[in-house]
């Protein structure tokens, strides 16, 4: 006897993931194509993320917000460089890399503030 069931890493519940597969096309009413496996979700909660762990999960979340912030420091730069010439992209050019470089310090200084003013 198979026993396919996985456990769910968003809602924790045992499940057999729901494929999801490609639409058909339809001509005159006869469907062409389609039904391939595109991906997978939790019947219970339709969470795509079921195989991901919550390390990795949030492993993810902090690359997205890192990519963010690196996305943002490239247009300030575009901007200055378009408003105020190539001597102001230097100056922006070097806060970038230091913000860059400082982001984790940044950070918890950022949060140590913010429980700090939340907490009293």
């Amino acid at each position: 006897m198979r026993n396919d069931k996985v456990e769910c890493q968003c809602c924790k519940k045992m499940m057999v993931p729901k494929v999801i597969t490609s639409a058909p096309f339809y001509i005159s009413g006869v469907p062409i194509g389609g039904r391939d496996p595109e991906s997978s979700v939790c019947p219970f909660c339709l969470s795509p993320k079921w195989m991901l762990t919550e390390d990795q999960v949030l492993t993810g979340a902090k690359a997205n917000a890192e990519f963010f912030g690196i996305m943002v420091l490239i247009m300030i730069n575009i901007v200055v460089f378009t408003r105020l010439g190539a001597q102001a992209l230097c100056v922006s050019a070097g806060l970038s890399v230091m913000l860059f470089l400082f982001r984790v310090r940044i950070a918890k200084a950022m949060k140590d503030r913010l429980a700090g003013i939340f907490k009293g």
